[in-house]
């Protein structure tokens, strides 16, 4: 995998379009640099007033943005390798994920897409390289389990629940490697639980797939149960 860093204007609203289309929240935000892109720009989806925003933000920035992405390059390069080992040995797998580029962004919330090889990581904290093990995982598993979730008659929601929920792994497989603890989305915070449980009687993450697609097509099957 070759992972670069890039800093483009157009794609903060690329961003705000993901992260808007998420499963895991309602877009309501009560604080930080969303809520002031809520009050700029009652309409979000006024793509020249979103970036006319994030414009004003760069142009007002404190740091040099050519060297901020020199420096998330740097910091990433200290434990790129140490890392896809370790997502090779945990996912079981010898899948090169290629070309893939993180875009930086001023936003507080990163949104990605596994197909377009791409993802977003901040501008402004210091808790990139958390970020990146977070979505590169999410590319793991969109690649190795998704479709088995579907072949399983699962939702797009449950799929979702997994991969979010699964990045409980951040914390407990890379934490030498990232300072920051990765607490995931309220929604899925009990299942974080669930499958951290599950996870030491498991080889890799195909093994805790399978338990999970059994336990949630059970779940299904007693809620359809219920309802007849």
């Amino acid at each position: 995998m070759k992972l670069v860093f890039k800093y483009d204007l157009e794609k903060e609203f690329y961003n705000l379009r993901c992260i808007r289309g998420t499963l895991n929240h309602v877009w309501k935000p009560v604080r930080g640099i969303e809520l002031e892109l809520t009050e700029a720009c009652p309409d979000l989806d006024d793509k020249k007033a979103v970036l006319a925003f994030f414009d004003q933000k760069r142009k007002k920035a404190d740091f040099d943005i050519d060297e901020k992405i020199k420096s998330l390059t740097s910091d990433w390069e200290e434990i790129s390798q140490e890392s896809e080992k370790r997502f090779k040995r945990l996912f079981d797998t010898d899948i090169d994920l290629g070309d893939v580029t993180a875009y930086a962004t001023f936003a507080s919330m990163f949104g990605y897409n596994e197909e377009e090889s791409l993802f977003f990581v901040s501008l402004t904290s210091n808790n990139s390289n958390n970020i990146i093990i977070h979505e590169l995982m999410h590319f793991y598993t969109h690649i190795l389990y998704e479709e088995k979730f579907k072949k399983a008659g699962l939702s797009c929601q449950r799929f979702n629940d997994f991969k979010e929920a699964l990045t409980f792994l951040v914390n407990t497989d890379f934490h030498d490697l990232v300072p920051n603890v990765d607490n995931g989305y309220e929604k899925q915070r009990e299942l974080r639980k669930i499958m951290a449980d599950k996870w030491s009687d498991c080889r890799n993450v195909g093994d805790l797939a399978d338990t999970m697609i059994k336990s949630f097509a059970e779940s299904n099957k007693l809620a359809i149960e219920k309802t007849v």
